[in-house]
């Protein structure tokens, strides 16, 4: 037993490098043969110290070989399907979305970019008066507008982008020469001492998106820095004439109107020539007047520190004026004459009318209109309204307790004014007392006989319709006055 265990160990001793586990097996069978332990412990002790580096070499090599043959076999196959499986796909996937979304963005997007232009630089207030605005915005916006639109349209006149109103006029104010179309260039602020009353006509353009009671002008913060007879109301020309020839003019001009009558209005208080001309066709419009226009323009100084002068200008005014009445009913054919004042320009018309009576002559207007009158309520009371209601069929007073401008003017004469309602409000016979109180919210709310839609829709109603203030939208007031029914609701 013990031959064999030697033999055994022997045999095992030299490959005990690959197996720590087996020497020790043999450590047990020479024990049990009853080998001596010397023998038996000498080689296990020195071996397995010696041995153990070796180990980690056969352990470590075969991770290092196994990796090896795998990795190539996952590269290998892997460029060769990839390619093949992801570009077909891809190029079948992208091609066909990409050529049908060109083609509909190029067919769609050449109308818009043509109609845009004219829908949002040039809105049509009223469907009839779309084409009247192509002409001067060229054959390729107008072709553009649809279906209705043709090409001759394009020819018509550039007239036709905006309205007229043909103004007469007569003034007293000094003519400043060779001044051009400058704001107030025809006349200045100065009295005209040296030749007689002055006389012409001149036209007023009027935009097509025009608002009722609104006078259109240039706004710098719409960078708009010139007239534009298409967006503003701008005095396209003047001519001046003479006395015969302007009433002869008149005359003819009424007679060939829907309507043989006369509409005069006179400014007030701080009004340029020009701008009177601008506001006499805006009312003439906004009334849709039938008959010949015509404004009386008085040497205001156009400057609301020049208040003292417009008044002393204003008394200078008086004769003028008379004369100016007087001609215009002896020297036309004019069946009605209807007359607007207002502020200031109606304290020349209430004294011109009662100068008129005091001469002898006895002027028979149809309507007279005194809106927001700056006149002493006690002189117009006892003075003027009995030589008033002669020479009118029809005298109507518009007066607001928000004007602010009359209140000034109170404090400056210490009486009140007649425009001026609430508790000093005049309610006299023979003339229909208007309470326009609450409708104009402006700084002055001065301007709302021209400037306010209701205010204008009744002198519309009195003037072009002839109705009583009854059968307008008015209500009687608590103190004999006419209120606005829809302001009280």
């Amino acid at each position: 037993m013990k031959s064999i265990a030697k033999t055994v160990w022997n045999r095992i001793n030299p490959i005990g490098t690959l197996n720590v586990g087996i020497p020790l097996l043999a450590l047990v069978v020479l024990f049990l043969a009853g080998c001596d332990a010397p023998e038996v412990e000498e080689p296990p002790i020195k071996e397995p110290v010696e041995v153990t580096p070796p180990p980690a070499a056969p352990e470590t090599a075969p991770p290092v070989s196994e990796p090896a043959p795998p990795a190539p076999e996952p590269t290998l196959p892997v460029p060769k399907p990839v390619p093949p499986a992801v570009v077909p796909p891809v190029a079948p996937a992208v091609e066909p979305p990409a050529a049908p979304a060109v083609k509909p963005p190029v067919s769609v997007t050449d109308p818009p970019l043509q109609e845009m232009p004219v829908d949002v630089e040039f809105p049509d207030p009223e469907p009839t008066l779309t084409t009247t605005l192509s002409p001067t915005r060229g054959s390729t916006s107008f072709t553009t507008r649809g279906v209705s639109q043709t090409t001759p349209e394009v020819k018509e006149p550039s007239s036709k982008e905006f309205h007229t109103v043909d103004i007469f006029y007569g003034t007293n104010r000094k003519p400043i020469e060779g001044v051009g179309e400058s704001s107030n260039g025809h006349y200045g602020g100065e009295r005209h001492r040296e030749g007689p009353m002055e006389y012409g006509k001149t036209t007023v353009s009027i935009p097509l998106h025009h608002q009722i009671g609104i006078v259109e002008r240039p706004k710098w913060y719409k960078l708009e820095f010139s007239e534009d007879p298409k967006k503003h109301v701008t005095i396209m020309d003047l001519e001046k004439m003479d006395s015969d020839s302007f009433f002869s003019t008149v005359s003819s001009t009424a007679g060939d109107k829907p309507k043989n009558e006369a509409l005069l209005f006179i400014h007030g208080f701080n009004v340029a020539f020009d701008d009177a001309i601008r506001r006499t066709g805006q009312i003439a419009y906004d009334l849709d007047f039938g008959g010949v226009t015509l404004t009386y323009s008085w040497p205001s100084q156009a400057s609301l520190g020049a208040y003292t002068i417009d008044e002393a200008n204003a008394e200078w005014s008086i004769p003028h004026l008379t004369q100016f009445l007087i001609d215009l009913q002896e020297n036309t054919e004019i069946d009605k004459i209807h007359v607007i004042a207002h502020s200031m320009g109606t304290r020349v018309l209430s004294y011109a009318l009662a100068n008129a009576k005091d001469e002898g002559f006895d002027l028979d207007l149809h309507n007279v209109i005194l809106a927001a009158p700056d006149i002493d309520g006690d002189v117009f009371k006892d003075q003027i309204l009995p030589k008033l209601t002669d020479a009118t069929d029809k005298l109507t007073m518009y007066a607001s307790s928000d004007d602010t401008a009359l209140k000034l003017s109170q404090s400056i004469h210490g009486n009140s004014r007649l425009g001026l309602s609430g508790a000093s409000l005049l309610v006299m016979g023979g003339m229909d007392t208007v309470n326009a109180s609450g409708i104009d919210t402006s700084m002055l709310g001065h301007g709302y006989y021209g400037s306010h839609k209701v205010v204008v829709t009744d002198i519309f109603n009195l003037i072009i319709k002839g109705l009583d203030p009854v059968k307008r939208e008015l209500i009687p007031g608590s103190h004999g006055e006419w209120d606005f029914r829809n302001i009280l609701k």
